[in-house]
This record gives structure tokens, C-alpha cells and sequence, in this order.
């Protein structure tokens, strides 16, 4: 039994159609279907043995992880029998679990055992992945649970690494951020070896040969991806008395003097027409960094229901709420629906001022096909009587194939910008690394080693596009492909 929230999902999944592309899980599907039940109501799975929390945990404003999912699925628990076990597949911070022990027995089910039960899958061969792990993680409270859940994976040959929750919860974050730090440390390797005129493949298979180390994830690449909007989106900045509407990509060549070899601009003197979650105020905030990486894929439109949508990468982030001005999260754009509200920005008319010249809706399309922006002084004379936000709801998702640069914004306070159409994104997305350090500055520590692998791997993109600007020139126009290197874009 397979419980959603979304109706459009549940319906395609009950038609045999996979709502997300990965290989090998439509005929899975398939071969499966007589088995698999599929349904809205959580009162159907009040019969199951083992309950699998599989949502999404995006990081909020501050970097934390929203939980929010993870409890409306404690919230939504119908009656179960004694013996039930949920199982926690989703990432979760440390110390997650204790709080869900906690809210169980809060609500009455101290019946319902609890383990921790991380997935270490990768997009593309999740289905492979699975049925051939590395290890399978199974943390509890109490031994006889994790006895009960490594049991589901008799018929699979891995070792069962049994622990405490907490642990658990650990090897998940831990691991992703070790990886990240062996892709740095071969990238750091890499340079050091042109440098130096030594061969980086010859020096990665003499490491990788030692039986402490291994040769996985030792190939230099260009470090880990993010999630983008296309450089034809717009954005509203201000520099000293200079106030105006631009792309991002017109921005990035602004502000990187037009070097092709740069893939990221840091910012000292930039403000960006931006969202407060916390306030639900626009405003122009600081803005300390402008990035564009290369993306080959498809882009996803997203449309509401006043004006053109934007197109941004399908792990783009957007804050979302269930209803207009209701609570807000964070979702990818691969996962919003048509029932997702998408916060707006736009202006009205004061007749009280006399303006310079007519004032365009924020909101509505400028001369450039964007948002458009008053100029300084009507702003300073009227902006608490005619900026403001609202809400609209998701019209239309819709895919277009993309080859080219995108690009994003790092807005640390709001953690937001106001785009085409006055839509509100989110920054890029967090990865696991970032979380994991969010995690210890929460505890009170400082994670120097994983602060400087975060460091090198936003430094390594301008550095491989260097080197082949070095070597190809212009590379505006060509196609480069990566050779004897492993890129691993999208994870953290």
C-alpha cells in the first residue's frame, strides 16, 4: 500500500505511470502491478506492519531541515496495531527520531516501534542501487525492531550495519559529506599536479591502490552542480543610487567584466529585490554571490496564474504555501503541483504621489519581457503604499529541453529574489554537505575541515572552465566533453 498527498500522482501511478523519470522503475512498476495499491487516505495503511516515511526534507530559511512533512505523516498516523514499525527512510537531522519517539508517545502510540532506516540512492540507478547496496543502515530503540526491519532484506546480500538512531541519522549526513570531501581533495590534487607537472591520473591510481584508501571517487572533475534559472529570467538590483531591471545573464557578464571563464562573481555593493518569509515584505537585501554553471537537460516552466512563469532546473527551489498566505516551505520544482501557491510581487497606483513617470505593476512583463522596477525616487516616496505581495496558484508545469548556462543568486537574508513575472524563488539549493554543517553550528561546533571542502568545490568550476578557456579559447558556442572524470552534479 502507497500513500500520497497528491491526487495527480496517485491517479498516474493506479494508470501504471511513473510521475518522475527513473530507469528501470516503470517496469518494475509493471512486473509489480497486482501487488501495489495505491491511495489518498491514510486510514488505508492502518493495516500495514512496517510504515515507510518517504518525503522530502528541503532545508528552510535558515538552513535547517523542514520537517514539516515528517510530522504531518506522525499527525496523519490513523489507529495500528501493536507491533507496528515506522520506518524513518527520509534524511533527517540528528536527533530526529527522539523527537518522533517523542511525538508518538505524546499521541498515544507508544505501541508504534521506531527505526531509522537512511537510503544511500543515487538518481539514475536507484532501482540498482537497491537491489545491490553497499550496506543497508538500520538504527532503533529497541533491538528486536531493527531485527524486525534488517529482516526485509534477507533476500539481499550486503552487510546490516546495526546502531543506535542517532547514529543512523549520522552515517547518512556523514556519508555524502565524506564523498564530497574525496571529489574535493582529488580536484585540490588535480591543480596542485598541473602546478607542479605531475599526472593526476597516475597520482589518483597510486592512491587509490592503497587498501586503506580505494580507488572510488578519486577522478578530478568540476566538483558538485546546483540548482539554476535560465539566464533570460530577470531580476530587479540596485547598485549605489543605480536602480534597475536586468537578466541574470546580463548581470553575471555585468559584474564578471564579460569573462567567459568565470563561473562565480562574490558581491560587495549589490542589492536584490528580494522576499522575507518571516515578514512577507519585499525589499532590496544584499546579495553575496551571482553563479552560472553549464546544463544540458530539461528545464521545467513554471506558470501562475497572472502572468509568463519562469524556467529554472527541476532541483530548483520555490517557496511554496498551501493556500494563499498560508504557511510557507520549501519545494523543488520537480515536486510542485497545481495546487501549490507561489508568493508574488506587485505594485499599486498611489494617486496621492505625483510620480515622474507612470509606475509598471511589479509583476507584470517590462520592455525586456521581465519585471519591471520604478526608478529610485518614486520607491523612497511611495514604496509602503504600493509594493506589495500576493499570492497565485500554479497554472502549468511544463518541460523544455535546455543547453546552455543557468544561473542563481545567493541572497543570505531572505534567502530569496524576486524574479520574472515578480515570482519568488528560493537560493540554491542546499546540499547534504551544507546541512551537515548547519547541523554543527547548531551544536556549537565548528566544522573547519567540511567549511574548507565547501570552499574548494565552489572554487573548482572556475578553475576547469579556465583551464579549458586556456586550451580551447572562446568556448562560447562548443560542446565540451568531460574525459576520465567523474562529475557528480546534484549531490552533496
Amino acid at each position: 500500500m502507497i500513500r500520497d498527498v497528491v491526487e495527480s500522482k496517485v491517479d498516474a501511478l493506479k494508470r501504471g505511470e511513473v510521475p518522475f523519470h527513473e530507469d528501470e522503475v516503470p517496469a518494475l512498476l509493471e512486473r509489480n502491478r497486482d501487488r501495489l495499491s495505491f491511495t489518498l487516505d491514510p486510514a488505508d495503511v492502518a493495516g500495514c506492519e512496517f510504515l515507510f516515511v518517504c518525503v522530502d526534507t528541503p532545508p528552510t530559511h535558515s538552513g535547517d531541515a523542514d520537517l514539516s512533512r515528517v510530522w504531518t505523516v506522525i499527525e496523519e498516523l490513523p489507529p495500528v496495531e501493536a507491533g507496528t514499525i515506522l520506518v524513518m527512510k527520509s534524511t533527517v537531522p540528528v536527533g530526529t527520531g527522539e523527537k518522533v519517539r517523542y511525538g508518538l508517545d505524546s499521541r498515544g502510540l507508544e505501541h508504534v516501534a521506531y527505526a531509522s532506516n537512511p537510503e544511500f540512492l543515487a538518481e539514475g540507478s536507484a532501482v540498482r542501487d537497491f537491489m545491490h547496496p553497499d550496506r543497508i543502515v538500520v538504527g532503533a530503540f529497541e533491538p528486536e525492531d531493527a531485527d524486525a526491519v534488517a529482516g526485509l532484506y534477507d533476500s539481499l546480500e550486503a552487510e546490516i550495519v546495526r546502531c543506535d538512531v542517532n547514529s543512523a541519522e549520522m552515517i547518512k549526513l556523514a556519508a555524502n559529506a565524506f564523498l564530497m570531501t574525496r571529489i574535493s581533495f582529488i580536484n585540490e590534487i588535480a591543480n596542485l599536479c598541473e602546478a607542479t607537472g605531475a599526472d593526476v591520473v597516475e597520482v589518483a591510481k597510486g592512491i587509490g591502490l592503497d587498501r586503506r584508501l580505494g580507488p572510488h571517487f578519486l577522478r578530478a572533475g568540476i566538483g558538485y552542480g546546483g540548482s539554476c534559472l535560465r539566464g533570460e529570467e530577470t531580476v530587479g538590483i540596485r547598485e549605489g543610487e543605480d536602480m534597475r531591471t536586468t537578466t541574470l545573464a546580463r548581470l553575471f557578464d555585468h559584474l564578471s567584466d564579460g569573462d567567459p571563464g568565470r563561473e562565480v562573481v562574490q558581491t560587495t555593493d549589490l542589492d536584490v529585490f528580494a522576499w522575507s518569509p518571516e515578514t512577507c515584505d519585499p525589499g532590496f537585501f544584499p546579495a553575496v554571490a551571482i553563479t552560472r554553471r553549464w546544463f544540458e537537460g530539461e528545464l521545467i516552466g513554471v506558470k501562475h496564474g497572472f502572468y509568463r512563469g519562469v524556467r529554472v532546473t527541476p532541483d530548483h527551489p520555490f517557496v511554496v504555501a498551501s493556500e494563499a498566505g498560508g504557511q510557507t516551505e520549501v519545494r523543488l520544482a520537480s515536486d510542485l503541483t497545481e495546487d501549490d501557491w507561489l508568493p508574488f510581487v506587485q505594485t499599486w497606483r498611489n494617486k496621492r504621489v505625483q510620480y515622474p513617470k507612470p509606475v509598471p505593476a511589479l509583476g507584470a512583463p517590462a520592455a525586456e519581457g521581465g519585471v519591471a522596477l520604478a526608478t529610485v525616487d518614486v520607491i523612497e516616496s511611495a514604496a509602503v503604499d504600493w509594493i506589495v505581495t500576493d499570492w497565485a496558484q500554479v497554472v502549468e508545469l511544463k518541460r523544455f529541453p535546455h543547453q546552455g548556462w543557468v544561473y542563481s543568486l545567493e541572497v543570505p537574508g531572505p534567502h530569496t529574489f524576486v524574479t520574472t513575472a515578480g515570482l519568488v524563488v528560493h537560493n540554491c539549493f542546499p546540499k547534504d554537505s551544507l546541512a551537515l554543517k548547519q547541523l554543527a553550528s547548531n551544536s556549537g561546533y565548528h566544522f573547519q575541515l567540511l567549511t574548507a571542502v565547501i570552499e574548494v568545490n565552489d572554487l573548482q568550476k572556475r578553475r576547469v572552465v579556465a583551464k579549458l578557456k586556456r586550451h580551447l579559447g572562446v568556448l562560447r558556442g562548443k560542446k565540451v566533453g568531460a574525459a576520465r572524470a567523474r562529475v557528480q552534479a546534484g549531490h552533496g
